[in-house]
């Protein structure tokens, strides 16, 4: 039995001893063969990208419901909203619908004020211009007053006169109802004359009427007397011409 299988064995290694002279020969085949010089290129061989994959969306958390109170305080916060702009509205509307007018009216009024400044200023131009002649007239008037007065002076001064030297006439002539007919009048125009007569003597202006009265009292107890006093009262009189009438 041990021979048999010994046989067995040799008969089965011997097919493996006849193939490995062929297996020997593909090595010596292929050293034989040309090996291929690499062929060099300028060309860049791209890589082909890889897609990278989306980013994993996280899980949104589930919206929980607002409490009651917050129900509340967002429709509290929407009427209030509500309000404000209401309420913006109203003032605006109320401002062009008051307010509007009285601005138009102001800005008229502004306008007017302007042209009547400007008015008021031409005006006051005329008024300076208008000024020197007016005061220039002033003074031709004052002069002309002065002048006036001083002849309404004069005129009172020989009425004065002109009474006295006609009661010296009628005295003469021993007519004393003509004579106190004469002098009648001539108070009143001494007194006149006062205004005149106060601004040079004061006293001799206060005593001057008190003779004439005195005079004319005593023309039918004293004509003599009375005709000496008129001659008196002449002299002072024709005295005080020149102080009266400066020419």
């Amino acid at each position: 039995m041990n021979q048999e299988n010994d046989n067995f064995k040799i008969e089965e290694e011997k097919p493996i001893s006849e193939e490995q002279p062929e297996a020997a020969s593909i090595p010596e085949a292929l050293e034989t063969e040309e090996t291929p010089e690499p062929v060099e290129t300028s060309e860049v061989v791209e890589q082909p990208k890889l897609k990278e994959s989306p980013p994993e969306k996280p899980e949104k958390p589930e919206k929980k419901e607002p409490g009651k109170f917050k129900k509340f305080l967002n429709k509290a916060l929407i009427w209030l909203a509500v309000i404000v702009i209401a309420f913006g509205a109203g003032f605006l509307l109320d401002h062009f619908l008051r307010y509007q007018p009285l601005l138009e009216d102001l800005r008229q009024a502004q306008a007017d004020q302007v042209l009547l400044q400007e008015d008021m200023d031409e005006i006051q131009n005329q008024i300076e211009q208008i000024t020197p002649k007016l005061e220039a007239a002033n003074a031709r008037v004052a002069s002309l007053e002065e002048e006036l007065k001083i002849a309404n002076a004069r005129l009172q001064f020989y009425q004065v006169l002109v009474d006295v030297s006609n009661a010296q006439l009628k005295l003469f002539l021993e007519d004393i109802e003509a004579a106190e007919t004469s002098l009648a009048d001539t108070q009143i125009s001494l007194e006149k004359l006062g205004l005149v007569i106060e601004e040079i003597d004061p006293d001799l202006a206060v005593s001057l009427p008190r003779r004439l009265e005195l005079i004319t009292a005593g023309l039918a107890r004293d004509p003599e007397t009375a005709r000496i006093d008129l001659e008196l009262f002449t002299k002072d009189l024709l005295a005080l011409e020149p102080l009266l009438f400066e020419d």
